[in-house]
């Protein structure tokens, strides 16, 4: 598949994080990245994901559809979904649309992480 991407990948435990390549991501690449945390998720117990973005520019919306429906498939387990060191147009994205209210935003992996075993980072 021409869309799919090269992705750098580590678990810990429930937590997977994800390096996404830049500079664009669209849709098609977007189902990829989630179909890959549902194959974590099915077979290797991953219910937190943490997609470092630093390398990103620009996300169309059919990326969104994509990680909502991803929150929807791990909410039962109590899974979340943190953003990390988005560019100033993703953030801006996640913030117009008020999606940093659903998904944590974050500019480092280590406090992403974190997030998870708190309660409830969303506020």
């Amino acid at each position: 598949m021409a869309d799919e991407l090269c992705l750098d990948l580590e678990q810990q435990g429930c937590d997977l994080m994800i390096r996404l390549p830049g500079p664009d991501i669209s849709g098609a690449n977007m189902e990829s990245v989630t179909v890959t945390c549902a194959e974590h998720m099915r077979f290797d117990h991953a219910c937190n994901f943490a997609l470092d973005l630093a390398q990103v520019e620009y996300l169309d919306s059919a990326c969104i559809g994509h990680l909502v429906e991803l929150l929807r498939e791990i909410e039962p387990m109590r899974g979340r979904i943190a953003l990390v060191n988005c560019r100033p147009n993703v953030t801006f994205l996640f913030k117009s649309t008020q999606l940093d209210t659903i998904f944590g935003l974050f500019d480092d992996m280590d406090d992403a992480i974190a997030s998870f075993t708190k309660r409830d980072h969303r506020r």
